[in-house]
């Protein structure tokens, strides 16, 4: 399988972005007979040199995802050795959480999969064929270097249809408790590994977490799709006066419940049921005003071809969240799209501005926290993007 041999096409057609692990179809020469979706294959330039290996796919439009650009198999050394470095980067956190991001895909080279670990569990996520046929060596190496007690496959991402493979969602060797208890900093949370966003919880949102507890004292603050509370509790538990958490769901309101008890503060936060648009609507016309909002949507754009549609609905969010704010409040607002830009997300609050009739004054920028590591010649690796503003007649 490592002796297989895939070539680009010579000149621009076949020129790869340094550093980027992505090879597209348009990219290579015909596939030599005996390669199969799955395979782990050399790919060499237009002048036979070697590129690096990864592995093969052509029912993806990324057909190649390279593992490394060195001339080196892939087995288990090269995967224990990845799982190593990429955990031993995170031990900074060990102190201070027992939830964390063990493996994030491109990140740190083992693009298709991540791991995230909460407590005594691992939940890893597979989105990707190539790294499917490497799930045994994984899940050894993993349970080697980690020693959970127990492990959950999540894998549910749209993106394993397009590979043309089959959603997984199972515990490995034994059966754990998918409502997991973390602690993140002096706030407490549960965890629905099995139903809940991404693996469970947002860990990349750490810091923003923290920097608004440190901003939320003696504060009215509104917290718009709020989860299971994440940043409503941590506003709690940094002294503010009252919290609004706003969520369509049931199941999410009722996970924030229990984390607002978790952490004696049920007496601080108000969950409301609803279209965070709607609720936004009559909080405005309604003239009830807050010292600081929370703007953290999930991702409305999953295709670059859906941005600007997109990119309507976080103009309306944030200017009907800067009408909302009690004359220099602060605003705290998210987007974790990669295919959002910084620069298009930076016009879309200044537009917001504008149509609120309001001034912006940048107290802090905000990016996922450093167990989701940001590789510069990975573009991709940077999706999460954020704001604190100071709003301003």
């Amino acid at each position: 399988m490592q002796n297989k041999i895939i070539a680009l096409r010579t000149g621009k057609k076949g020129r790869l972005k340094p550093g980027h692990p992505w090879i597209f179809k348009g990219q290579t020469l015909k596939v030599p007979p005996g390669i199969r979706a799955g395979d782990v294959v050399a790919v060499v330039n237009g002048q036979g040199l070697f590129v690096g290996r990864g592995y093969y796919n052509p029912a993806s439009e990324i057909t190649i995802r390279l593992l490394t650009f060195n001339d080196e198999p892939i087995d288990g050394n090269f995967l224990k050795k990845r799982i190593e470095d990429a955990i031993a980067k995170r031990s900074f956190l060990s102190s201070t959480t027992n939830a964390r991001r063990l493996i994030f895909s491109e990140a740190d080279g083992l693009p298709g999969l991540i791991v995230d670990q909460y407590d005594d569990t691992i939940v890893f996520q597979i989105s990707t064929l190539g790294m499917e046929r490497m799930k045994e060596g994984l899940l050894k190496v993993l349970a080697d270097t980690v020693d959970p007690k127990f492990i959950y496959e999540k894998s549910d991402s749209p993106f394993r249809k397009k590979e043309g493979i089959k959603t997984v969602k199972k515990w490995w060797l034994y059966d754990g408790e998918t409502n997991i208890e973390i602690y993140e900093g002096g706030a407490k949370f549960i965890v629905d590994i099995e139903s809940g966003h991404k693996t469970g919880f947002y860990l990349d949102q750490r810091r923003s977490r923290a920097a608004l507890k440190e901003i939320s004292k003696d504060k009215t603050v509104l917290d718009l799709f709020c989860y299971t509370g994440g940043f409503s509790v941590n506003a709690a538990l940094g002294g503010a006066k009252k919290v609004v958490g706003v969520e369509i769901k049931p199941e999410w309101l009722i996970l924030a419940r229990k984390n607002a008890q978790l952490n004696d503060v049920s007496d601080k936060i108000e969950h409301r049921e609803g279209d965070v648009f709607e609720v936004l609507n009559n909080i405005c016309d309604s003239g009830e005003r807050f010292d600081i909002i929370v703007l953290d949507p999930p991702s409305f754009v999953k295709e670059k071809k859906s941005i600007i549609s997109a990119a309507k609905g976080y103009k309306e969010l944030n200017t009907l969240a800067m009408r909302s704010l009690n004359e220099g409040g602060t605003l705290c607002t998210f987007s974790c799209s990669y295919n959002m830009s910084g620069d298009i997300f930076s016009d879309v609050i200044k537009s917001s501005a504008a149509e609120a009739g309001k001034s912006l004054t940048v107290l802090k920028r905000c990016h996922q926290d450093k167990d989701h590591p940001i590789v510069r010649s990975i573009p991709q690796t940077e999706y999460l993007k954020g704001y604190f503003l100071t709003v301003n007649l």
